[in-house]
């Protein structure tokens, strides 16, 4: 998960570099869906490990 977060916080530097330049917008809102889709991915993984750590009741 860690890799995960790093490669998010990168692409979000990026993209907030990006955000300050006029001549980018299609590149930033190409960045933004990639980051959208990464939070989703790391929020279903985090969900799913959450759930599996949690003890099985009988």
């Amino acid at each position: 998960m860690a890799h995960l977060a790093d490669a998010i916080a990168f692409v979000r530097v990026s993209q907030r570099s990006l955000s300050n330049l006029d001549v980018a917008y299609e590149e930033e809102s190409f960045l933004r869906k990639g980051l959208a889709s990464l939070d989703a991915v790391y929020t279903e993984i985090d969900m799913a490990s959450i759930a599996l750590s949690k003890p099985v009741r009988r």
